[in-house]
């Protein structure tokens, strides 16, 4: 029960059945408590709907004025609205779906009968077509029947391609057809103007019942499979000429008003008929105490000249008039004898199975199997079970026992009373608007100490348990358990449910509190807990009811719950585990109703459910909601690429270069279309399925080329799903900027380009680099003029004086002959210095790295005795002349190095053209290198440090190691030379005249 004013938008407008409540009693009661829906000009609707028909899919396909529609329960489609070559629309007077999915129209203006076929209308050549055709039907054998507006030709048959007049011999007539019905047996029965005729399944000659009908006729098969008719006197039941005649009278309800009849029976039995002057009518038990409720545009229905009606698969009630009406049995009704309380009402159960609902103005009270009648006029403002059966009723002055209907003793109270119990000893317990909590003892009433609860909280309601214990609500933040002098008080810290407690309501099993994470169950010192994050079900409870039968039945936030009172008890043992239940996630109805203090539900004796709803009282048929089990139809629609709309199919082609599209869909559940729930994927895009809701319509943007398969599915109003829906593949075919060959001409520009900046970049090192040597070889030349012209003349000036000297000395002095030694060491030394002269001075080479070092090879070989071989692999090509000249600089100084301190028998050197580089080796089989000299090198000596230093000049690499099998292996490796540039002054080279 609630204890605090709240506003409920609940209501129920869908379909499930609460299981194990009380024996199903036939029919929903009269047409007021249908839920009514309705669709005029300003939804879409077309304006003059004639005839309904269903399709297998589930659309509704509408005959009207205008031409034929397509409804989907939220969208009406137009689907033909003029004959081919013509410019008025063709007025639908009749429509048939075939058992093949054809859709056929009888029209009106001389038309004939048409075939629907891709939005034209197809004629099936109907000969000398009548005014109208007012009448199509297939029997079992696949034969199209068609009533037409000629007296002397009222029916055709299609069969074989054609159509056949029927002559003489069937035995039918001249006369004005008004209906048509084929029986579940096959039988084909009509009414005429004057009688009615039954034609048996594979019979070629009417039977004639004696009947003779008034005008207006109209024919329905009931669920038992006898034949109805309806027509300007009231509805009758047809005796079968097939059947032993009845002694019993058929029964018989008069109807008034009716100018043309359609009926058709519902799944509980109930009649529905369309009278095409007064509005609709329904007879609930036709057979039995016949009820007949009507409805009219003074209840909200589009027009009194309702044309036509039909019930769906789902049950519900479809109405052609001035647009179309809809009626849905839910189970739930509104309590029309209660009126609206803009104050509120009060609610309590007497522990009998009678309900008392009071409220400002009256009190009520619904016993098991009734109606609510009215009690008592006056204003009530409080009312709670007493001990022992009955309600206590405060009207403000007193409060009253009452025991079903009858007062019994009162108690003064003098002022207004907001909640009430009475405990086990019989004393009434009250909290007033005060707040504050008063016992009724000793003939007066007793404020108690508001100390008593230890905390500031102020009392809101009260609760009486079974036990007798009055419950008493402190600012719906803790519970105060007062058990005569003792009282317990249990904070929300303790229950462990949120720190606000929804409702309080007292269980077989315990006192069970809900709040805002979860539910509670309190049984002595023992508190259990469900928790709203396993459970999402039990968030914001608004009430709980216990039935006799062992059910459970709570109002919460997500809908209408019921399940059995054990499994609750279970579930608490167990409190992460599934709880079995239904849950319906009803609609709510129009308007907000304030809520007073005090249970919000009950359940009747007859088990009829009772709540305090957004539209008043409402009540719940014993045997529960209506169940929608029908699995809904979805379809794809179409898709809307670049604003045009292309049909759905099983492959939809687009045009290239297509990024954005629309996918609009739908299901087929016409009963509540506006709690449908969709879901969607896009294979490929979505890696889950899209949680659309209500939403029919599927917008994704930026998608790539290919093939792209769209699923939807949908649930009814129940949440029953149907987990295959509908599926359809997009195929975008790619722009030449999304092709395979657009992509590789980029990668092929990008390399290119790469190429372009790298050969840019080469040429711009290049460029430094010889601009970089021309400095360096004018200082080694000018150092080369220094040497000459100084130091090597001058050494060699001492060399002739010392020559001289020698030559003066005695033949045979001991002297001598280490003079002449020396100055052949001082020649070899000159001839050395001159030979490094002569190298620092020397021509560049001509860029021919191979040809410059084989020349290198050749002048060494003959100068001294160590050999040297040289290999050359790869395709030769050009080099910058400057980078050929370091690195024969850096050859020569090793092949000098390893000559000088190896002493090896022979050097190899290696040059290796690769793709991006160029391998310069050389090796000898000497002793090898100390790892310290690798390193560093030798203090005073500059041979491996000039190496390394021109092997940096021009970006090269340069690694010296010990070879395994003994000698010494330099590697020069140069990379991203520009060889281009060497190529040119090649070819300028080739190109000039010799000088």
């Amino acid at each position: 029960m609630r204890y605090w004013r709240f506003l409920v938008p609940f209501g129920v407008a869908a379909a499930w059945a609460v299981a194990g409540l009380a024996a199903a009693t036939p029919g929903f009661g009269p047409i007021q408590h249908y839920v009514h829906s309705r669709w005029v000009a300003a939804d879409g609707a077309p304006q003059r709907v004639i005839t309904i028909r269903q399709a297998g899919n589930g659309f509704l396909w509408l005959g009207t004025a205008d031409g034929v529609y397509r409804f989907d329960g939220a969208q009406f489609e137009d689907i033909v609205t003029s004959r081919p070559g013509e410019d008025l629309a063709s007025s639908v007077r009749s429509l048939l779906v075939r058992r093949n999915g054809e859709v056929w129209a009888g029209l009106a203006e001389f038309g004939g009968v048409v075939r629907i076929q891709d939005g034209h209308m197809v004629q099936t050549n109907l000969p000398d077509p009548p005014i109208q055709v007012t009448g199509l039907t297939e029997d079992l054998d696949g034969v199209v029947w068609a009533a037409t507006a000629r007296v002397d030709a009222p029916l055709h048959r299609f069969e074989g391609g054609r159509w056949r007049a029927l002559d003489a011999s069937w035995g039918l007539g001249p006369g004005w057809v008004f209906d048509m019905l084929v029986t579940r047996d096959g039988a084909l029965w009509i009414v005429t103007d004057d009688r009615v005729l039954m034609l048996p399944r594979g019979a070629t000659r009417f039977r004639e019942l004696g009947l003779t009908p008034d005008a207006g006729g109209g024919l329905a098969e009931d669920p038992s499979g006898r034949v109805w008719l309806a027509d300007r006197t009231g509805v009758r039941r047809l005796t079968d000429p097939r059947r032993p005649r009845d002694e019993i009278r058929e029964p018989f309800v008069a109807i008034q008003g009716i100018r043309r009849a359609r009926i058709a029976f519902d799944r509980e039995g109930s009649l529905w008929g369309a009278t095409g002057g007064k509005g609709v009518f329904k007879i609930s038990e036709p057979a039995r105490d016949a009820t007949v409720s009507r409805f009219s545009e003074n209840d909200g229905l589009t027009t009194n000249g309702a044309q036509d009606l039909i019930i769906d698969r789902e049950g519900t009630t479809w109405i052609a008039g001035a647009g179309l009406d809809s009626f849905v049995a839910t189970g739930l009704s509104r309590a029309e004898e209660i009126p609206s309380a803009p104050g509120g009402y009060r609610l309590a159960e007497d522990g009998a199975g009678r309900i008392y609902i009071g409220f400002d103005d009256a009190l009520y009270i619904i016993r098991p199997g009734s109606k609510p009648v009215l009690l008592r006029q006056g204003p009530f403002n409080a009312m709670c079970k007493a001990q022992g059966g009955g309600v206590w009723i405060s009207d403000g002055d007193r409060f009253h026992r009452v025991a079903d209907g009858r007062y019994g003793r009162s108690t003064p109270v003098g002022d207004q009373t907001v909640g009430c119990a009475e405990d086990a000893a019989g004393r009434l317990w009250r909290v007033t608007t005060d707040r504050e909590l008063a016992v009724y003892e000793g003939g007066a009433w007793r404020v108690i100490d508001q100390s008593r609860f230890g905390s500031a909280d102020r009392p809101w309601g009260l609760v009486p348990m079974r036990n007798g214990v009055p419950v008493v609500i402190l600012d719906h933040r803790s519970l105060a358990f007062v058990d005569g002098a003792n009282v317990r008080v249990v904070s929300n810290g303790d229950v462990g449910v949120g720190r606000y407690f929804s409702s309080v309501e007292d269980g077989p099993d315990g006192l069970y509190v809900s709040g805002t994470t979860g539910l509670a169950r309190l049984r002595g010192d023992r508190i259990d807990r469900l928790q709203i994050k396993d459970h999402p079900w039990l968030a914001d409870i608004v009430s709980m009811s216990w039935g006799r039968d062992g059910n459970l039945i709570m109002l919460t936030r997500a809908g209408l719950v019921t399940l059995s009172a054990r499994e609750m008890t279970r579930a608490f043992d167990n409190p992460e585990a599934r709880i079995d239940h239904l849950l319906q996630s009803g609609a709510a109805l129009d308007g907000r109703q304030r809520v007073q203090n005090g249970p919000q539900a009950a359940i009747g004796g007859d088990g009829r459910f009772w709540f305090l709803g957004a539209a008043g009282v409402m009540t719940i048929r014993a045997q529960g909601l209506v169940k929608n089990d029908v699995r809904v139809p979805v379809v794809i629609r179409n898709i809307v690429a670049n604003d045009v709309i292309y049909p759905a199919a099983a492959t939809v082609t687009l045009p290239a270069g297509s990024r954005n599209l629309v996918i609009g869909y739908s299901a087929l559940s016409l009963r509540m279309p506006k709690l449908v729930r969709f879901r969607y994927r896009l294979e490929g895009v979505d890696t889950e399925w899209v949680e659309a809701g209500v939403r029919r319509e599927a917008i994704y943007t930026n998608l790539s080329p290919g093939r792209h398969a769209f699923q939807v599915i949908a649930a009814n109003d129940d949440g029953v799903w149907n987990d295959v829906g509908d599926r359809l593949v997009i195929v975008i075919p790619p722009t030449f900027t999304q092709s395979g060959l657009f992509y590789a001409l980029c990668v092929l520009a990008a390399v290119l380009g790469v190429w372009m900046l790298f050969n840019v970049r080469m040429r711009s090192q290049a460029r430094r680099l010889r601009a970089s040597m021309n400095v360096r070889l004018a200082e080694r030349e000018r150092i080369a003029r220094e040497l000459h012209d100084t130091l090597l003349q001058g050494v060699q000036g001492l060399i002739l004086r010392l020559q001289l000297l020698t030559e003066d000395l005695p033949r045979r002095s001991l002297l001598k002959p280490r003079f002449e030694r020396a100055l052949d060491e001082a020649d070899e030394i000159v001839g050395e210095a001159r030979d490094r002269v002569r190298d620092i001075r020397a021509t560049r080479p001509d860029g021919h790295l191979d040809m410059a070092l084989t020349r290198l090879v050749e002048d060494w070989t003959d100068d001294r005795l160590i050999p040297v071989s040289f290999e050359v692999t790869g395709t030769p090509r050009p080099l910058p002349a400057d980078v050929c000249d370091e690195v024969l600089q850096i050859v020569r100084e090793a092949v000098y190095n390893a000559s000088r301190h190896a002493a090896p028998s022979l050097v190899k050197l290696s040059l290796s053209y690769r793709l991006m580089t160029v391998v310069v080796a050389v090796e000898d089989d000497g002793p090898g290198m100390a790892p310290e000299v690798l390193k560093s090198g030798v203090e005073g000596h500059f041979g491996l440090q000039g190496m390394r230093e021109r092997a940096r000049l021009i970006s090269a690499k340069l690694v010296l190691g010990n070879v395994a099998s003994g000698g010494l292996r330099i590697t020069l490796t140069l990379f991203g030379l520009d060889w281009r540039v060497g190529l040119g002054n090649r070819r300028a080279r080739s190109s000039g005249s010799p000088k």
